[in-house]
């Protein structure tokens, strides 16, 4: 039996929360405790701080303040002497972030506990951000406690998936924040700088990706088709591993359109994520461009 890692890599709103609630429906496969561990783009974040020699509000430092924030000040060891489930996951992620061989153990005694269990692994979007050099860390982790790494990478139409992420900040704030809130002018504002612009250049991951692993090891994927059974059967022939039926009715964070884009802004949005489209465009030809809608604006 093949002795399999999930190794989930974005792109944030593209779909992982339904994959990884698909996948972890079925007895052979264990997730453990976390859909997104966050333990690589913080390691990554740390090493960038001491070359820089900046150590204040980096990403690692905030994971860990948020971790260990989860407890009321000074009750964590109590919490762990009482065998708390939560205590014991906050120092597991402690764990894994001060040492990854931590987390490459963790996921090996997931799989060798339970003799059912084909398959275990991590989806955290942020992933989509790593380096060649960080992947290349997984791979070698993994496959040397005899892991086969499956990675996704599922990809969205980058204008749609900057709007889904702006209707999810909106959805998440208080009644008075959401009606000064405008959602396009934060959509412009965010693809121009920051993550929300790199998130969606689909072709800096699949370079980082394709230099750590063999294309075999790669599923790519859309989130426009994710929702479909032929598109199910690719994930369960990719895995090579057996899956419960495909169930349509798994679909989430689905943010609701209360507007549509304006055609300009939209325009404006496709054309600077023009080498986004084209370089998808000449992976996947007619099919992506019949999906995508950013590209009758090109």
């Amino acid at each position: 039996m093949t002795k399999t890692f999930i190794l989930g890599v974005g792109a944030q709103k593209g779909g992982t929360t339904w994959l990884h609630r698909q996948l972890n429906n079925n007895k052979n496969i264990d997730l453990g405790f976390r859909k997104e561990y966050h333990i690589f783009d913080a390691i990554e974040d740390f090493e960038r701080d001491k070359r820089s020699k900046n150590t204040k509000n980096g990403f690692r430092e905030k994971r860990i303040n948020k971790i260990l924030n989860s407890h009321k000040c000074g009750t964590l060891g109590r919490n762990l002497a009482k065998g708390s489930k939560k205590s014991r996951y906050t120092s597991l992620e402690l764990a894994f972030i001060d040492n990854v061989d931590n987390y490459f153990d963790y996921f090996d005694y997931l799989y060798l506990k339970n003799p059912e269990v084909e398959a275990v692994g991590d989806i955290t979007p942020n992933y989509a951000l790593l380096q060649t050099k960080t992947y290349q860390l997984i791979r070698h982790g993994l496959e040397k406690r005899g892991f086969d790494v499956k990675v996704f990478f599922l990809m969205r139409d980058p204008v749609e998936r900057a709007w889904s992420l702006a209707r999810m900040k909106q959805r998440k704030m208080s009644d008075e924040k959401r009606e000064q809130f405008d959602e396009f002018k934060y959509i412009e504002k965010t693809t121009k700088n920051g993550f929300t612009s790199y998130k969606s250049q689909y072709e800096k991951t699949i370079k980082q990706l394709e230099e750590a692993f063999d294309p075999v090891q790669i599923h790519y994927g859309f989130f426009e088709n994710l929702f479909e059974a032929d598109n199910y059967h690719r994930i369960k022939n990719f895995l090579d591993i057996p899956l419960k039926p495909f169930d349509s009715s798994q679909i989430f964070n689905a943010s609701p359109k209360n507007s549509s884009l304006p055609a300009e802004l939209n325009q404006k949005l496709v054309h600077h994520f023009k080498s986004t489209y084209d370089f998808i465009a000449d992976r996947h030809g007619d099919n992506i461009v019949k999906l995508w809608q950013g590209y009758q604006y090109l």
